[in-house]
């Protein structure tokens, strides 16, 4: 199969964040708590963390870790988590049902992200939690004043401020599940109220308003209208289902994900433009993903029994996961902020037992894109064969087999290429040309791939899927590369001075 990319360098789609690159931590069981910190560990630092879990995380260099929850934030009180650990209480989280220790806290989190060189992003408890309680939170973590809660973190033996700067209001508040849970209208008025009020702390501080994930333009519309002036990102949770368990091949549904997730970015950034006009305002929020990954529904069971005992993430799922990436690349006018979910278990990028630390195929993926892109995105055209499926419930028609987004980094003077060929049997021979730039002959290449499609790496072969390296000898403005089946690949290409 043939197919053809031309890529104009100089053809600027924006600036790319890199906090697009981002992660998720929550504090449920076997997460934060017992799966990242687990003083008893024989493995565990004198923090308390296990030293192969911060070594993974740090290596996929997260540049913005979100915390406490996702579902497990919505009944948090931080006041639990701060002073001496040995009076921290174990609190019921009331989502799940059962216990958890509190170990793990706001300090503990913030400078966990520190020491990886990670910002700390924090999502305030709408559920059980009130607007004093996020107020005196922002204090407690900013603050350099001689207030109440400013104090209490210098009595706890913190004189530095945290310096958190991204607070999330809430989340899924839109669904019946959630402890909080509003109606547009409601949650409207709630995110306008806590925005303003956080920000007369500090004007500078950024604020997330959750988004209506699901298909919920009446919850985007109405935050936007009420809320715009306070807030700086509106929220989407993404997932992808598939049952390893039932034994359900949904591969093409699940590897067309990049494509089907763009028309959502684009159709809430069309949101976002319309409530501009309206407004005459120059200043837009950004779309903010901060859940978002492949899940396996035979393994993300939210129950006090479960526990991690097996990997759960297969080839596909990776391409998957680099063609949102992708995505996100191409649409940087729109999306400025994501976090995988998450960090550690559960739909976890690392599959962490009392045994073994496992890096599962998508963390690959996000580990390639954060280290082998640019911070500019550029033009890429696409000329290839393509297939129909049906993704999130709807049809998608012309799903290209070749997925592929550009991007530049103009003072090292490297192009990268980040292609997924989503065809499951056959290589594609791409020729690739590059206008009015004549790049070294000799290029990096670094792949993701496995023979088979539903391959996972495991506890017995942890690097079953890993990346390769290689040179590619033949490269300029216009050459070819083969690119094998249901692979992930990242060309990157030094230009002239």
């Amino acid at each position: 199969m043939k197919a053809a990319i031309t890529i104009d360098p100089y053809r600027v789609i924006g600036p790319i964040d890199p906090l697009i690159y981002g992660q998720f931590l929550c504090r449920r069981r076997w997460v934060a708590d017992e799966g990242l910190y687990d003083p008893a560990h024989p493995q565990a630092d004198e923090t308390g963390l296990r030293r192969a879990v911060v070594q993974y995380i740090a290596q996929s260099a997260p540049p913005i870790i979100r915390w406490p929850g996702g579902c497990t934030g919505t009944s948090y009180d931080w006041r639990d988590g701060v002073g001496p650990q040995e009076e921290r209480p174990r609190t019921i989280d009331v989502h799940f049902g059962y216990d958890v220790g509190n170990g793990f806290g706001t300090a503990e989190f913030a400078q966990f992200c520190r020491r990886i060189g990670a910002q700390p992003h924090i999502n305030l408890s709408t559920g059980l939690g009130t607007l004093r309680d996020a107020v005196e939170w922002v204090e407690y973590c900013n603050s350099t004043t001689p207030s109440k809660f400013a104090n209490l973190r210098r009595r706890h033996g913190y004189e530095e401020p945290f310096n958190v700067r991204y607070w999330q209001i809430g989340n899924e508040n839109y669904g019946p599940w959630e402890i909080g849970h509003h109606t547009p209208r409601e949650y409207a008025t709630l995110a306008r109220e806590w925005g303003k009020t956080i920000k007369k702390l500090d004007r500078n501080l950024q604020v997330l308003a959750v988004g209506g994930s699901q298909r919920r333009a009446d919850w985007d519309l109405a935050v936007l209208n009420e809320a715009w002036d306070q807030i700086d990102y509106l929220t989407a949770h993404r997932y992808w289902n598939f049952n390893s368990e039932k034994g359900v091949d949904n591969y093409d549904a699940i590897a067309a994900v990049g494509h089907g997730e763009e028309r959502t970015m684009q159709a809430i950034g069309g949101l976002i433009d319309l409530v501009a006009r309206d407004k005459k305002s120059a200043r837009k929020p950004k779309l903010a993903f901060t859940e978002w990954n492949c899940r396996d529904t035979s393994h993300a069971e939210m129950s006090r029994q479960w526990r991690p005992r097996r990997t759960q993430y297969r080839m596909v799922d990776a391409l998957a996961a680099a063609g949102f990436l992708n995505a996100m690349q191409r649409q940087c006018r729109i999306v400025g902020l994501a976090t995988v979910a998450q960090s550690v278990n559960v739909v976890g990028i690392l599959s962490v037992t009392p045994q073994a630390v496992v890096r599962e195929t998508v963390y690959w993926a996000l580990a390639m894109q954060r280290h082998h892109s640019g911070p500019t995105a550029v033009d890429a055209h696409v000329e290839c064969g393509g297939y129909s499926t049906t993704f999130d419930e709807q049809p998608l028609e012309a799903v290209p087999y070749l997925d592929v987004s550009a991007s530049l980094n103009e003072e090292k003077k490297r192009l990268f290429v980040s292609i997924v060929n989503r065809h499951r049997h056959e290589e594609i021979a791409a020729r690739l040309r590059l206008r009015d730039a004549a790049p070294c002959s000799t290029a990096s290449v670094y792949r993701l791939w496995h023979a088979d499609p539903l391959a996972r790496n495991t506890a017995e072969a942890p690097e079953a899927i890993q990346p390769q390296e290689s040179i590619l000898n033949n490269a300029g403005a216009d050459f070819e590369i083969p690119l094998p089946p249901h692979s992930y690949s990242i060309l990157e290409l030094a230009l002239p001075n």
